[in-house]
């Protein structure tokens, strides 16, 4: 990694961090949370966030070299570390994840890689987005990270920058612009339902006495008479009321259904899903898709995967014909018909032997004769021998006879 800094002029207006919350100007006529929840606590941006996290963070992140005939995987001490153990105390799975979850809930994930003595990649140390605070300088060409007071230079660290903004490229805006009206009205859907479920006016029964005003407005007076009809009655016993003077009526209460308040909040989840680009399904809205899933993993997570590759081999990696790549294969998914009919295809046509056909159903390979060659059509001989079958040196003797008759 190179160590130049190119030291800010001037300190600029930090980017914090955006809270979303219902303020009160309608003077107290709307139903409102009290306080206000950060875009980081929201609990439906939380669970996409959770979903592309836990998704981004399942890929092997392998080594790859360029090659003359295409690039091919490298296995060594480097490329263990980081699919592995990348982070003293966390594991590859919970590393990316944490990376993933700040830039989707800030907008910027920063690291810190520690070398040895020697310059062997030894610890990545990892920094909470949320306390990140990207300033630039004067002049706008570079910038500097300030954490809890202490100023880091983007050549010493690594910075996951996810929807970089308008004004300043090297910071990251996330989705907290994109989303912001749509967690308002989430607040004020939940706020509201919550309002109506612990509202006193849901009575099941409307009981109509003779009887006269001022009696029914002393509380005790209503106890004691409805006390007289229920107190004594075993429960599921009927009860025994005079004709005229009392008259019992079943009500159906105000639902939410009728205020529309869960199609609101399925619609705004379908939105805010739209928004992130995640499947609405996975928000608990509509039904699961296979189409939808698997473009989802080949285009938003890949996406989010690219920023990450591609910030570990800037500043991990010195060589120009090595990369960092994150393998999407086992997040597909596919019926077993279908990986079937793939893998026969492939091994007939000689562009898989049929060892790498059992590791697409985690096999073990089969130390046997013919199980690493690369056999074509339907006699499976291998590819240099293709020339060699019985059939063709057939219609070549006979094409030679033929032609030394005439």
């Amino acid at each position: 990694m190179s160590k130049r800094r190119k030291k800010p002029k001037a300190r600029a207006e930090p980017k914090g961090n955006i809270a979303l919350w219902l303020n009160d100007r309608e003077d107290g006529k709307i139903i409102y949370p009290t306080g206000y929840t950060p875009l980081s606590k929201n609990e439906d941006v939380l669970l996409c966030a959770d979903k592309i996290a836990d998704m981004v963070s399942s890929m092997t992140i392998m080594l790859m070299a360029n090659g003359e005939n295409g690039d091919y995987r490298i296995k060594n001490e480097l490329s263990r570390k980081l699919d592995i153990c990348p982070c003293r105390g966390m594991n590859r799975k919970n590393f990316v994840y944490c990376i993933e979850r700040d830039m989707i809930l800030y907008g910027n994930s920063v690291a810190i890689p520690e070398f040895t003595s020697e310059g062997y990649l030894d610890n990545i140390r990892l920094l909470d987005g949320g306390e990140c605070e990207i300033v630039q300088d004067i002049d706008g060409g570079s910038y500097y990270i300030l954490y809890r007071g202490v100023k880091l230079y983007p050549d010493d660290v690594l910075h996951f920058v996810l929807n970089p903004s308008r004004e300043n490229h090297f910071c990251g805006d996330g989705y907290k612009h994109i989303i912001r009206k749509t967690v308002q009205n989430l607040l004020q859907a939940n706020a509201t339902k919550n309002s109506f479920l612990q509202s006193k006016w849901q009575p099941s029964l409307i009981i109509s006495v003779e009887s006269d005003s001022e009696e029914l407005i002393d509380p005790e007076q209503r106890q004691n008479i409805l006390g007289s009809y229920r107190t004594d009655a075993e429960k599921g016993e009927p009860w025994l009321i005079p004709a005229g003077e009392i008259k019992v009526e079943s009500i159906k209460p105000l639902t939410l259904n009728d205020l529309a308040i869960q199609d609101s909040i399925s619609l705004d989840r379908r939105v805010l899903a739209a928004a992130i680009g995640i499947p609405p399904f996975m928000m608990g809205v509509g039904d699961f898709d296979l189409n939808s899933y698997n473009n989802f993993i080949a285009t938003k997570i890949m996406s989010h995967a690219m920023i990450i590759q591609q910030e570990f081999t800037a500043k991990l990696l010195y060589s120009h014909d090595m990369y960092f790549k994150l393998n999407p294969k086992s997040l597909m998914q596919y019926s077993i018909s279908e990986k079937m009919g793939y893998v026969k295809d492939m091994v007939a046509g000689g562009m898989m032997c049929r060892n790498e056909g059992r590791q697409e159903f985690d096999l073990a390979p089969v130390d046997r004769d013919g199980m690493n060659d690369f056999i074509v059509l339907e006699n499976y001989i291998p590819v240099d021998r293709v020339g060699d079958q019985e059939k063709l040196k057939d219609k070549e003797v006979k094409g030679d006879s033929e032609n030394g008759d005439e």
